[in-house]
This record gives C-alpha cells, structure tokens and sequence, in this order.
C-alpha cells in the first residue's frame, strides 16, 4: 500500500510538471509577476522599516547623555512615540501587501493549472475575471487553516513544555524526536487543509471555510499519504533554499533569495494540489454530491413540518 502512495506521488509530481509547462504562457506570466512584485514590496519594506528602525535608534542613542527631567529628555520621548506607528504601519502595509499577492498568484496558478489538468485554455482577460470573482473564498478558507494551524502549533508547544523544562540529554533529544514527530504528523494533516484552499476555487458550488475542508477531506481520502509526500518534497526544497540563501552575501540579497524561493515552492506545492484534487474529484466525485445532499437534508430536517389539523 506505501509503494502504492509513493507510486502515486511521482505520478503527481510528473503531471505537476506537465502543466506547468502546458500552458507556459500564462504560467510564466503569473510567476514572473509574483516574482517580481514580492522582490519589490520586499525591498521597499526592508529599506523603509531598516530606515525608521535607525532613526529611532539614534534617537534613542540620545537618551544616557539627557536628564529624565530635561525637556529635551521629552523632546526626544515624543520623537520616537511619534516614529512608532510609522514603523508599525509600514509592517501592515508589507503583510497586507504580501497577503494580496500570496493570494492572487495562488488563486491564479490553480485556475490555470486545474484548466491545464482539463485541457482548457483561458485568457488573460478571462483568468483575471475568475480571480476576481473567486479571491473571497480563499481568503476565508485560508482564516480557518491559520487557526487549524495555530491550534495545532500550541498544542505542541504545551506537551513538549515538559521535554524542554529538562536540561538533561536524555530529556533534550526525547524534545527532538517529539518535535520530529509532531511536523510529520503537521505534514500528513495540513494536507487537508492546503487543497481546501483549492477546493475554494475551482469547486462547482462555490464552498469555502468548514464547507471546503469537509469536501478536501472526501478528495483526500485514499491521497493522504501522497499529499504527505508532496509536503515532504516542499519542505526539503524550502530547506535547500534557506541553506542557499545563507551562502549568498549581503542580508538584502539573502531574504530576497528566501522570498522567491518561497515563492517558487508555493506555486509548485498548488499545482501539485490541484492535480490531487483533479484525480480525487474525478474518482470520488458522486461520493462528494452524496455527502453535499446529506448536508441540505439535514438542513431540511431541521424544519419542523405544519400540523395538517392547524388551520
């Protein structure tokens, strides 16, 4: 059954890679344009927040030779309570920004690759109108993975607290291998989670949120040791990347080796997802209409029927 999944796994990552060189037009297009957009919000951001961040430290530099009664001392006080919110909005703006185009260039290279995978063929005009039709749902799909993710990430931290509290080798690598355990297991179930990101696109009715992880997880079913796979194939890459980017020279030029690099895991993890949601739709497709017609007869029962001897 494993040499079954591993097979399915290299089975996908051929057909990943298929597509992204079936319609390479509009596929180059979208990756050049991530590309080149986060490098630009990248160092915008790293040259106004590095600039804010020395400024306030000069001032505070300021501080030792003034008196904390001087009205100088509250010059130089209101100067950085001033400089503050700038520096605090300039890392909105970035996460924001970055926000909008993680999630533009992910809704756009599933489109692209779920018509690749279906042998359709879409313009730039017409991408564009699907993208902006749909950006809301995995928007609110990818709200109920963080907080999937963020419970998952404490759960962690609090049964591992024991391990750490210890200062013993033994206590010390049973905390690794616990950790090591638990990031396979965070592999193996966040692979629910990324393709109800996919589902929230390119599904029919239009689910998203709790809807589109319980269809992920009917998609998945039978897939989820080869979604595990794809996830340990991201990671490794991902670690490469950040191993290649501590060689380079230069902090600027080292995050802007980890931002394209990122970007370029993120593009391949969802095309691979979008052909495992493609192979499991097309075998487990009436058993997801089965399970969305549950869901509106259950709704329904919830009506309680008129007593035929009212009047």
């Amino acid at each position: 059954m494993e040499f079954r999944q591993f097979f399915n796994f290299l089975v996908i990552l051929k057909e990943s890679i298929k597509l992204l060189a079936k319609n390479i037009k509009l596929t180059l297009f979208i990756t050049t344009l991530t590309l080149l957009s986060s490098s630009i919000f990248f160092v915008v951001f790293d040259f106004s927040s590095l600039s804010l961040a020395r400024d306030m430290l000069a001032k505070e530099s300021l501080f030792p030779i003034s008196s904390s009664s001087s009205a100088e001392f509250t010059t130089h006080l209101s100067r950085i309570q001033h400089s503050f919110p700038c520096l605090l909005a300039v890392y909105v703006v970035f996460v924001l920004s970055y926000l909008i185009i993680t999630l533009t260039s992910t809704t756009a290279i599933i489109i692209v690759s779920s018509d690749s995978y279906n042998n359709k063929n879409s313009s730039l005009t017409e991408l564009s109108s699907r993208i902006a039709k749909s950006w809301m749902r995995p928007l609110v799909t990818g709200f109920y993975t963080t907080i999937f993710v963020t419970g998952y990430v404490f759960l962690a931290i609090s049964l591992a607290a024991p391990f750490l509290a210890s200062s013993s080798m033994d206590m010390l690598g049973a905390a690794v291998l616990f950790w090591a355990g638990a990031y396979g297991l965070y592999l193996y179930l966040c692979s629910v989670w990324i393709l109800s990101l996919v589902v929230s696109v390119v599904d029919e009715d239009g689910s998203c949120g709790v809807e589109a992880l319980g269809r992920s997880a009917v998609v998945m079913k039978g897939q989820r040791v080869s979604g595990f796979f794809v996830n340990v194939l991201c990671s490794v890459v991902s670690l490469g990347v950040y191993l290649g980017s501590r060689m380079t020279r230069g902090e600027r030029v080292c995050g802007l080796v980890l931002v394209n690099g990122s970007c370029l895991v993120k593009i391949l993890t969802f095309v691979a997802y979008t052909v495992l949601y493609c192979r499991g739709k097309g075998s487990r497709g009436q058993e997801i209409e089965l399970n969305s017609s549950d869901v509106e007869y259950a709704k329904l029962g919830l009506i309680t029927p008129l007593d035929s001897n009212v009047v």
